[in-house]
């Protein structure tokens, strides 16, 4: 298994800045050593050049306008190139690998199949697939070019919607494999997400430098202590994020009028 990870950089945007790119990479790379992965297991196709801990990122050429969508032209570039039969894990930069784990082959329900189809990608709780963290064979190649071209044709500029219409559609349908949620909680639909998943937590998907974020993942949020972040990689972001919180803040009341 390969673990695919892509930065486009784009300086007139916060979320896209290359120093903000530049410490989530860096964060993800020792995490990604840190919990079992082969240095030459782990390929960076960026933008512009960066190097850490002896991994070199691969110059590659991605959409300038479909930024979530970047993933995509990523693997669309990685196959052209790359002919082994290897699962390539393909996922953003703040999708964060809590323990080690082998190619995925769990459905929605959680039981184990024999093996995943073309493409596993997990769902938001309401069975919407989420594009954060998608596990690809080499034979669903031409699933990312349908969807690379079709973000291009239609000037697309996120990719979610496009990958679910193409995914649900009766071409390609049965060529996709719903992971357990475990392979992608985030913070939208958190407790469904997070009960309906075979624990350990493989995958929790959050901004660090999201306040509310963290708390949700890190510090029990929403109010059943239901944490995703383990402690070794608590102690792995606090390393490059310093200013965590360490304590919830005090939640806002809203002030709702009375009916009836």
């Amino acid at each position: 298994m390969k673990n695919l990870m892509v930065a486009n950089k784009q300086e007139n945007s916060n979320r896209y800045k290359r120093e903000n790119i530049e410490t989530l990479l860096k964060a993800q790379i020792d995490n990604s050593l840190e919990v079992g992965w082969k240095l030459e297991d782990i390929i960076v196709l960026s933008n512009f050049e960066f190097e850490f801990m002896n991994v070199k990122a691969v110059i590659a050429d991605l959409n300038e306008s479909c930024l979530t969508g970047s993933k995509i032209f990523g693997l669309k570039w990685f196959f052209e190139r790359y002919k082994e039969d290897d699962i390539i894990w393909a996922h953003d930069l703040d999708a964060w690998q809590n323990v080690w784990f082998e190619e995925p082959f769990f459905d929605k329900e959680g039981n184990i199949l024999d093996d995943i189809k073309d493409v596993g990608c997990a769902t938001y709780s309401n069975w919407k697939f989420n594009g954060g963290n998608l596990f690809w064979k080499q034979s669903g190649k031409d699933i990312v070019e349908e969807i690379a071209n079709r973000i291009i044709t239609n000037k697309e500029e996120k990719e979610e919607p496009t990958l679910n219409k193409v995914f649900k559609s009766e071409e390609y349908k049965d060529r996709v494999s719903v992971l357990n949620y475990s392979y992608n909680v985030g913070c939208s639909g958190f407790i469904p997400r997070f009960d309906r998943s075979v624990k350990p937590i493989r995958i929790c998907h959050f901004h660090p430098y999201n306040g509310t974020a963290w708390e949700i993942h890190a510090l029990g949020r929403d109010d059943r202590n239901k944490v995703t972040v383990t402690i070794r990689l608590e102690r792995l972001l606090r390393k490059y994020y310093p200013n965590l919180a360490t304590k919830l803040r005090k939640k806002k009341i809203r002030k709702t009028k009375e009916v009836g």
